[in-house]
Order: C-alpha cells, then structure tokens, then sequence
C-alpha cells in the first residue's frame, strides 16, 4: 500500500512501541542520504563550499597538507570515526628526514590537523549527517617552551658571502626587515619607498596591518634588486609568477640552508633574528616591537609621523 504512494520507509520494526520512539528518534536527529558517506567524500564535499572556496591560497594549501596527514581515516565511513580515532591518529604524526630519523610533527602542524577536521565536523552537523564534534575532544599535548632559534653572525656572514645565489638575499632581506615570510611575499613593488626607504606593508596582527617599516641600508641592495625586475610582486619566480610560502620553504628557504650548511631552522628564526640583532645593539624596545609590528604595540601605520619614521630608521640602523 505504501508503495503505491511512493512513501519511502525510514525502518522496519516489531512491535508499535519500538517504531514510535525510532520515530521520535529520527524527528530529532534526521536519518542523512549521506550517513554512509566517506571521509574523503565528505572532505571533498567542502572543499566545494565557501568555507574552502573563500579563503587565501596560503590557507588552502595549509588544509590540503593537513588532509594528507590525515590519509589513514580517508577511507572510513564518516559517522564511524571517533575522538579516539582523531586523537591516535595525531599523537601519531611524524616527520622523517632524508636520513631516515623521524621526529614529532609540531604542535602548530597538529593544530592545522584538528582545525581541519573541527570544520569538516562543522559541515557534516550542517548537513545532518552527524550530531556531534569529535574533533572538540582531541587534546593537544604543549610543547617544551624552547629557546628561540636565530641565526648565527656567522651563519649571516655565509649568507652575505652567498648572497649571488639564487634568493639568498631574500633570507637577508627576511633577517634585516623583520618582516614574516608571508608579509614578504605579498609585498609588491609599489609598496617600496626606495627614496624614502621604507617598506609598507604587514600582516596578521592589527599592530602589523599596513604598517611602514624603514629599510636596514644592508637590505637596500637586495629590495632594489628585486624592485628593478619586478612588474607585481616584489618576489616572484619565472616570468613575475607570485611565490607561496610553502613554495618558499620547501623549494627556496629549506634548500638554501642545506646547500649553505646552515643548521636548519624554521624560517621564523629570521624575525627572531632581527630582534635579537636590534636588542643586542641596543635599540629602543618600543622601536623594536614598532619595526616587528607586535601586538603588544598598539600603533598603526596611520599613526606614525616623519618623526617616527626617523626614529626607527636611526634604530634599525644600529645593527
């Protein structure tokens, strides 16, 4: 009878007792066409949503890596995946050098792993196919409180002496400005003052947004370099192609270090480097944190005069 309504059935049940609470059941937690569906199904799915769609290509690449990581629930049904699951599978996560040595991904890389699965959790609740976050449940152990990696004068004296090669005086750029990798690749040329030498631009932070920072006369070579030869970007690789950050580490920044026999330091060492650099020398602490754009300091660029501008030249301009 009821096909001939074409109603479909939800389930079949015993008694009457047992198919009145499924129902209730199913009023409050509806059965999805896509219960069955696959994690990669499912991150695929997104990934065709604004939530991918609309954001940096930085960040995309940054879920895309963490997906990977995530390759042994690729294949399991969403729905059957817990916190556990999650959480083993993190815990688990290593890197391994060209040596064979593995070591513990860190904590910023796990953070990216969770994230993503928190937003994938996010979509599947949107469209029913689950009722709870699993994701909110995975604790991340913190990490040992290290000392902050810098280069050596020594390592910046190799790097000085390399600076031909190909982007090594994007390194002394990165050392000499303070500027994050991201900020320096989305710089373009008219965001150079060469007359002026300054440089405006910045990211992430309020403190950091559009902010001018003047240019270390060392790094006024290699920008000018850059500057003459660009057409966009004030880095760029190929015919004026924009460089990532990924791009960047893994086929510039990493290779350098190791052709150069540089111990290997993550590319934040240089901005750490530069304060340490204006610290040693005793630059003023409020230029310093005004040069690095800290969020601790709450100037922008549209607050700064020619005075300030002066003051933090003659600062940076103590290394």
């Amino acid at each position: 009878m009821l096909s001939q309504f074409n109603i479909p059935y939800i389930s079949y049940h015993a008694t009457k007792k047992e198919a009145v609470q499924a129902l209730a059941k199913e009023q409050i937690q509806p059965t999805s066409p896509k219960a069955n569906i696959a994690f990669k199904e499912l991150y695929d799915e997104w990934k065709g949503t604004p939530s991918f769609t609309g954001i940096s290509k930085q960040t995309q690449d940054n879920y895309v890596a963490a997906f990977k990581h995530l390759s042994p629930l690729h294949g399991k049904t969403f729905t059957a995946i817990r916190a556990g699951h999650i959480q083993t599978l993190i815990d688990g996560l290593v890197s391994v050098d060209k040596k064979g040595n593995s070591k513990p991904l860190s904590r910023s890389t796990k953070d990216k792993v969770k994230l993503l699965c928190g937003l994938l959790y996010k979509y599947a609740m949107q469209n029913d196919i689950c009722n709870k976050n699993y994701a909110e449940f995975v604790k991340l152990q913190k990490e040992e409180r290290k000392e902050k990696e810098i280069f050596t004068d020594l390592e910046i004296k190799t790097l000085e002496n390399n600076r031909g090669l190909p982007y090594v005086d994007t390194i002394l750029i990165l050392v000499y400005t303070g500027l994050r990798i991201s900020e320096l690749l989305e710089l373009t040329k008219f965001a150079v003052d060469l007359k002026a030498m300054t440089i405006t631009g910045g990211l992430k932070t309020d403190a950091g947004k559009n902010r001018v920072a003047p240019i270390h006369p060392k790094a006024l070579p290699y920008i000018r370099q850059w500057y003459n030869n660009a057409t966009d970007r004030l880095i760029f690789k190929g015919d004026n192609e924009p460089v990532t950050a990924n791009y960047y580490r893994k086929y510039i920044y990493y290779p350098i270090l190791e052709k150069l026999g540089i111990e290997r330091k993550t590319p934040h060492a240089t901005r750490h480097t530069c304060a340490t650099l204006l610290a040693r020398a005793g630059a003023d602490t409020n230029a310093i944190k005004m040069i690095l754009g800290h969020t601790d300091y709450a100037f922008t660029a549209d607050t700064y005069t020619h005075a300030d501008i002066g003051f933090l030249a003659a600062e940076i301009s103590k290394i």
